[in-house]
């Protein structure tokens, strides 16, 4: 294990050990004052990641039933899931919402046909990845 300081009370935390989380795609990086707190905050990430993926159930049914879905409040939601289950070591969440969010750019950007049930299937995958995740 290899600790970095970069700041006053903050570290970088390099565990080789972790070289098998999360698809086996490098290790964990985080910044955090100390391993317990940095558990703690990733449980609190992890709690309202689950709440979260009520709102992207709900837009999963709609798009497969060809109800209203707001696509760039959808995309925020993804955008936000992207960057944090990254940083918290969450990849395979991180690369799901990354899938679904560049798919939801291209389609809001013109560059690709709207797709529901394309679109839902991307946003239950990521749903799929947060219900997996564990601590």
């Amino acid at each position: 294990m290899r600790v970095v300081t970069s700041a006053p009370r903050q570290e970088m935390l390099w565990d080789e050990r972790n070289l098998s989380r999360d698809q086996g795609k490098g290790a964990v990086l985080g910044y955090m004052f100390d391993s317990a707190e940095f558990a703690a905050l990733r449980e609190e990430y992890l709690q309202g990641a689950r709440e979260r993926a009520g709102r992207l159930r709900e837009a999963v049914a709609a798009l497969r039933e060809g109800g209203p879905v707001d696509l760039r409040q959808l995309r925020q939601e993804v955008h936000k899931l992207r960057g944090s289950g990254g940083f918290y070591g969450f990849r395979a969440l991180s690369a799901a919402a990354a899938a679904a969010e560049d798919a939801l750019l291209m389609v809001l950007d013109g560059e690709q046909e709207r797709d529901d049930h394309a679109l839902a299937d991307l946003v239950a995958r990521v749903v799929a990845e947060i219900e997996a995740a564990t601590l």
